[in-house]
């Protein structure tokens, strides 16, 4: 009998040191970089990932305390993010390397970095992180769509848009959170202009159905916990089951959306044609779905979160607002409007709309610059805003909005862009192959937003308003609230 407890305890005790052991190797993983890591360049403590959540600091904060002092130095870092340590550059050298290189450093995206996870689901294998192989088949499928949208409904959004403000003030003087308004208005040119489905975003009285259905999906999704920490996905927990079928509904009836509207006027758009390409076989249903996807988010969330910190850039600036307002006053179809060019690019360059990508991975050990050594299959990736924010690149005025940087006339504003991309100092349309296919369509949106507003409103900062930029993520003002002070009353044509 004494020996049976002796042994009965014996497991116990076994089992206990075992759970210890495999705990202490589950905490090393993500408190030490693995051991083949690069020694030369410096850690971002693990802990840094829960200060936005956790603690209400924002991007900037929580750049300039832990992240810019040794990425100015270093030009890259290592640091833990999707449960697993990545290497992080800035330093426009090793940026370009990533771009120039893209069979060495692929792109590998969440949907085989996080396969588990209802954020991948949601998003899957798509234009923008596909491998190689089926990015070349995405691409010819979409590329024209893109490149040469139909531009007619965004002049007709754009009035919408004007006239949903001028509601909204009635002539004089009101605060508005604009969030939700920019966002419907950027959905709906994207809808209308790119993908071939009418959103009906910024209709009165109509079925917004889609776009309320992709809030909650998103705020389903967006949860800080499971996004810091993607393996509890795994797990079977009550809200990540309700969230991934949210998001099979979701993606499920927007595609039914697409081929409901499919007719001869909008076969030329992305969703007719990626629908045709699975109707034939070309690709699946899922990549169909995914794609569909990602046309969207990318292509409407992208364009409001430059534009919402577009408004912020104006409401606080008011000398840059008034020389806008003058340019646009002096507009004709001969000019290209440099002052406000110079006012979007600057903007994008403080406030990049995606600050952060880890979504490249080594295919074999490889040297980055001159001495630093990666892994194989270590995922690689770039912060935007660490890079156009580098006081060694942008000099010491770098945190400064100073649109005059860019030149003084289109010829110098649009050589110095061309050359800033170039040199990848300024990579948030990401750049060589895989650049942004968008950039020209966005940049036109944004130009033609902002000549309807500020021609017929002046701009403040609500003085309630907390200036604070996102905590993770995307990157823009928080929950903007601007004082809109109705000086026109004309309805401008654009």
């Amino acid at each position: 009998m004494l020996l049976l407890t002796f042994f009965a305890e014996f497991e116990i005790e076994v089992c206990v040191a075992l759970v210890v052991i495999v705990l202490a190797y589950q905490i090393r993983k993500v408190v030490i970089p693995p051991s083949d890591f690069p020694k030369n360049i410096p850690t971002i403590p693990f802990y840094v990932l829960l200060f936005g959540p956790f603690f209400d600091w924002d991007q900037q904060e929580i750049f300039d305390l832990h992240y810019r002092e040794k990425l100015e130095k270093h030009g890259a870092v290592k640091v833990y993010f999707a449960q697993r340590w990545n290497i992080l550059v800035t330093r426009p050298e090793f940026v370009s390397q990533l771009f120039r290189d893209d069979l060495i450093f692929e792109k590998t995206g969440n949907h085989v970095k996080i396969p588990h996870s209802v954020f991948s689901e949601f998003t899957g294998d798509n234009m923008i992180s596909a491998g190689y192989k089926n990015w070349k088949v995405y691409r010819k499928i979409i590329t024209d769509s893109i490149l040469f949208p139909n531009l007619s409904p965004l002049t007709d959004n754009t009035k919408k848009l004007l006239e949903k403000l001028q509601k909204l003030t009635n002539g004089g003087e009101t605060i508005i959170k604009v969030s939700d308004l920019l966002q419907r208005y950027t959905m709906a040119n994207i809808g209308d202009c790119v993908i071939g489905v009418n959103f009906r975003t910024m209709d009165d009285g109509e079925n917004v159905h889609v776009y309320e259905q992709l809030r909650r999906v998103k705020q389903m999704i967006f949860t800080p916990l499971f996004m810091m920490f993607p393996f509890l996905d795994r797990l079977p927990i009550a809200c990540r089951k309700r969230a991934r079928e949210a998001v099979h509904s979701f993606k499920k009836g927007y595609a039914d959306q697409i081929l409901e509207e499919r007719c001869s006027e909008n076969n030329n758009r992305v969703g007719p044609r990626l629908a045709e390409s699975f109707e034939v076989g070309e690709i699946t249903e899922k990549q169909f779905q995914d794609n569909s996807i990602m046309a969207l988010l990318a292509g409407h969330e992208n364009p409001q979160l430059v534009l919402t910190s577009l408004l912020y850039i104006l409401a606080k600036h008011h000398s840059v607002q008034n020389k806008v307002r003058i340019e646009l006053e002096h507009y004709n179809k001969e000019s290209k409007l440099p002052y406000l060019t110079s006012v979007i690019y600057e903007t994008i360059r403080l406030y990049p709309p995606i600050g952060q990508l880890i979504n490249r991975r080594a295919n074999r050990k490889v040297i980055l610059g001159e001495g630093i050594v990666i892994p194989p299959l270590t995922y690689v990736g770039y912060n935007n805003f660490g890079t156009q924010r580098d006081r060694g690149v942008w000099g010491a005025d770098a945190d400064e909005f100073r649109p005059e940087r860019w030149g003084t006339n289109e010829e110098e504003i649009a050589s110095f862009y061309a050359l800033s991309k170039s040199r990848c100092t300024f990579p948030a349309f990401h750049g060589r192959r895989r650049a942004c296919l968008g950039e020209k369509f966005a940049i036109y949106e944004l130009k033609l937003a902002v000549a309807v507003i500020i021609r017929n409103f002046h701009l403040s900062l609500d003085p309630n308003w907390k200036d604070k930029i996102t905590r993770a993520g995307p990157i823009c003002p928080v929950q903007l609230s601007i004082v809109f002070n109705n000086i026109s009353k004309r309805v401008i044509n654009g």
